[in-house]
């Protein structure tokens, strides 16, 4: 059965399959960020672009000179204050935004790898920052999750992207109007295990919070828990807190099968905290015992299909 899922709102940089906008007047084709495109709603943005600059065009480098600042090969053109004010009003017209896929080493967009160039005692240094409006957009956005096209080929970094812009978007579309109380209680109970394998501290923090709903007014409510719901899915899971997790749900388990089948699902614990079994292949199992067993509990739980399956790349 197929599951439908909240479409999580990403910023996306306009040349990564979209448009050819880079400064060599080419497209960069990537085949995650064709497929993620299809599951999300897109925000298209190419900062260069925007600000006036012709397509193909020189350039652009970031250099540190007392300040930073952006500036173009061949014609010097200082472009900061354009750069700066571009990005402001951009994101300053955005409502909610989960996420952002931005183009890795480009001066406006890098998150952390762009080249710049500083003098120093005469000495012109290379140094790695981010980029212009990668850097406004994080100040402006901090609950958002960030990542740019390579550092999606990493299961780890690209499961825990997905996780976040998935579970964010089910909790704004969860606390639209009409919301009530018993809807965030029901968010909550189905991402308790998602919650856990990023912060068991903060899962405390959210439990403690609905378990005192005639205590809080639903404002208050809907504030102190997407506010805290936001933090733990921000915290980067740990294959420890996954193990953790997975010996919880192994426990639904053990009682329903034979000591074969109790084997098995051991090994594959063990299997996966050496590194032998990825956790895509973990998740589809537990969950094909949790329908095999009817278990509907484990069968809501988020943790154990966490967005569409057409993302869920092995390792």
């Amino acid at each position: 059965m197929r599951e439908d899922f909240a479409r999580p709102r990403l910023v996306f940089s306009a040349c990564l399959n979209f448009e050819p906008v880079r400064y060599n007047g080419r497209v960069v084709e990537d085949e995650f960020c064709k497929r993620l495109a299809e599951h999300v709603d897109v925000i298209k943005v190419c900062p260069e672009v925007s600000i006036g600059l012709a397509v193909p065009r020189p350039p652009i480098r970031i250099v540190f000179d007392r300040t930073k600042r952006v500036v173009q090969d061949g014609t010097g053109e200082d472009l900061t204050e354009r750069l700066n004010k571009f990005s402001v009003d951009f994101l300053e017209s955005l409502n909610e935004v989960d996420g952002f896929v931005l183009k890795r080493k480009s001066p406006s967009c890098a998150l952390s790898d762009a080249t710049a160039y500083r003098l120093s005692r005469n000495r012109k240094l290379l140094v790695k920052t981010s980029g212009i409006f990668a850097q406004t957009a994080m100040e402006k956005f901090p609950g958002a999750a960030f990542v740019d096209e390579f550092r999606l080929r990493n299961f780890w970094l690209r499961d825990h992207f997905l996780c976040r812009i998935f579970a964010t978007a089910e909790l704004r579309e969860t606390l639209k109007s009409n919301c009530t109380k018993m809807d965030i209680l029901n968010l909550h109970e189905r991402y308790k295990y998602l919650l856990m394998s990023h912060s068991p501290s903060l899962l405390k923090k959210l439990g403690r919070l609905v378990s005192n709903l005639s205590v809080l007014s639903l404002l208050e409510l809907i504030h102190d828990y997407a506010d805290l719901f936001v933090k733990a899915v921000s915290v980067k899971p740990t294959k420890a807190k996954h193990f953790n997790v997975l010996q919880h749900i192994y426990g639904y388990f053990k009682d329903r099968v034979n000591e074969g089948e109790k084997r098995k699902l051991l090994r594959l614990l063990n299997d996966y905290a050496t590194g032998s079994v990825n956790l895509t292949r973990l998740r589809k199992i537990f969950r094909e015992y949790a329908r095999q067993f009817h278990i509907d509990y484990l069968l809501r739980q988020r943790y154990l299909n966490p967005y569409p399956s057409e993302l869920s790349n092995n390792e």
